[in-house]
């Protein structure tokens, strides 16, 4: 880009020149552009600019765009969260719906990362898509998929430089000046923490984390009652810490709250007075274990334990002892005859000899399962109920995001006000110092809010759809032949998708037991 400066004239002008278009990409072309900015308060083109800049390109020379697409405050080192660049990338893959080109107001804007920049570059244009760069000089032909390798090479580069001089930054001020980037865990506060003077001779502001008087009662409270044993949701009723019970899966192991900080690898003690004692919150962490639903793989009661992964019993893993409610383990033994008697005993009998030692037959428990299951689970009515009941569930979080979302969105309008205040009081009377420092803090503050509402949009569930009966038909007809065949593993995983344990018993020659559904089905349990 080269900026021709006029200042013979009152107010200065500046106009800029780009690259042409290549030569495949002649008047009456339909185009899209995309943009990005990271979200940083020191983008040097933000999205706002760089669509004025791609809207003046079309009219010099003739180029009429179709679709704009945009991701703000949103990193280029991955795809994963740019709704906008897979939304256009999804578009691309219907013939029908591919523009002549696409334009960028640089390669980076598209992608840092050298993998996804030449991968998706190539997508383009194996589409017959034009992808043009205003601002990287990339000659037609051979020679300037030279340039252009380079030049992704380089965003790499840069990415990777950015990212390692964030982190050390970063990790000296917590180091130096006990300041952490992002927003205070539930009950601690931000204070303001003065670092110097940046380059620019603006203020370089940075925050620690302190403890919030008000909120230390019900964080001390929440840990006792944790420690004695209490739900969550006796815990969330008499304190409201959390607007949801799953942030308490963060909440405890915090070591915050007995004074030492984890700030990646670095750990400082006494980084603040501790809110709860040691004791209080290693009894916590032992009760966590207890409610911990999924335990390690090696643990030998896990459902997913290489024996049970690999066993040729069906209710591996899902069988438990009706009297002792010890897992029952599959067995076979094998007959004069060569036949291949298979049977399920429970484990307790076996290792500590004190419950009974019944032989239960693998055939006709395993086969009695797969009719319950088809009778009564792989049916319309039972998804219908699924669907009210998750719907039900859904309902309430959904209105809670939506009300985070409202409160978030209220609170960038209302500081985006006090910026432009304050901005247009220091065009009026001229900059001061307190200005400049309420507006710099100002800025930071809108970076956290940005962050946060990217955070709650990417936590965001969507809305269940409704139940479509041809398809759910089409679906259960497929889980019923499955069931039907010999394919151990799939019929195995099915279960487990449905059922969360199941308990046997044998009294002489009748076998009685209970089916225990992740979701029970309507009307009396099974």
């Amino acid at each position: 880009m080269e900026a021709l400066l006029a200042n013979n004239y009152s107010p200065l002008t500046i106009s800029l020149t780009y690259l042409p278009p290549p030569s495949a990409l002649q008047p009456g072309s339909i185009v899209d552009t995309y943009r990005r900015d990271s979200g940083g308060i020191r983008q040097d083109q933000s999205t706002v600019q760089q669509l004025k800049e791609l809207q003046d390109f079309c009219a010099a020379h003739g180029l009429v765009i179709r679709h704009n697409f945009c991701d703000e405050a949103k990193s280029g080192g991955s795809t994963a969260a740019r709704d906008d660049f897979n939304r256009m990338i999804d578009l691309y893959r219907r013939e029908e719906d591919r523009p002549t080109a696409l334009l960028l107001w640089n390669y980076a804007r598209f992608a840092r990362d050298f993998d996804n920049a030449i991968y998706y570059k190539s997508l383009l244009r194996t589409y017959g898509i034009v992808v043009h760069s205003l601002n990287d000089a990339v000659p037609e032909g051979d020679y300037g998929k030279i340039i252009e390798f380079f030049i992704d090479l380089s965003n790499e580069e840069k990415r990777r430089q950015t990212s390692a001089d964030a982190k050390r930054g970063l990790r000296e001020l917590v180091q130096k000046y006990g300041c952490v980037p992002g927003s205070a865990p539930t009950g601690f506060k931000r204070e303001q923490v003065f670092i110097g003077h940046r380059r620019d001779g603006s203020p370089h502001i940075a925050h620690k984390w302190i403890p919030d008087p008000e909120l230390i009662p019900r964080i001390q409270r929440a840990f006792e009652m944790r420690s004695s044993g209490r739900t969550l949701g006796e815990i969330q009723k008499e304190t409201h810490l959390f607007g949801s019970i799953n942030s308490y899966a963060t909440f405890w192991p915090n070591s915050i709250y007995i004074g030492t900080l984890h700030f990646g690898d670095l750990i400082i003690e006494h980084y603040c007075e501790p809110m709860i004692s040691k004791e209080t919150f290693d009894a916590v962490q032992e009760r966590q274990k207890h409610f911990t639903r999924w335990k390690s793989t090696k643990d030998s009661g896990s459902i997913n334990h290489p024996r049970r992964v690999n066993s040729r019993f069906l209710l591996s893993g899902l069988a438990r002892c009706a009297r002792c409610d010890s897992p029952l383990y599959g067995h076979s033994s094998k007959k004069p005859s060569g036949y291949h008697l298979d049977s399920y005993f429970c484990t307790r009998a076996y290792r500590k000899r004190d419950c009974v030692k019944t032989r239960i037959p693998s055939p006709f428990i395993e086969n009695k399962i797969i009719e319950v299951l088809a009778d009564k689970i792989l049916q319309p009515q039972y998804l219908k109920h699924i669907h009210a009941e998750l719907s039900a569930g859904q309902t309430d979080r959904l209105a809670e995001q939506a009300a985070r979302k409202k409160d978030l969105s209220s609170q960038l309008t209302k500081l985006r006000k006090q910026k432009t205040r304050i901005a247009d009081a220091i065009a009026e009377g001229g900059h001061s110092r307190t200005l400049l420092d309420r507006l710099t803090a100002l800025e930071l503050e809108e970076t956290e809010l940005l962050t946060r509402q990217i955070a709650l949009q990417t936590e965001t569930e969507i809305p269940l759809p409704e139940p479509n009966p041809k398809a759910i038909a089409s679906a259960l007809s497929n889980l019923r032949s499955v069931m039907a065949s010999s394919d151990l593993e799939a019929k195995r995983t099915i279960l487990r998708g449905y059922i969360h344990h199941i308990t046997v018993a044998r009294d002489k020659n009748k076998i009685f037991g209970t089916i225990y559904f992740r979701y029970p089905p309507p009307g009396p349990k099974a």
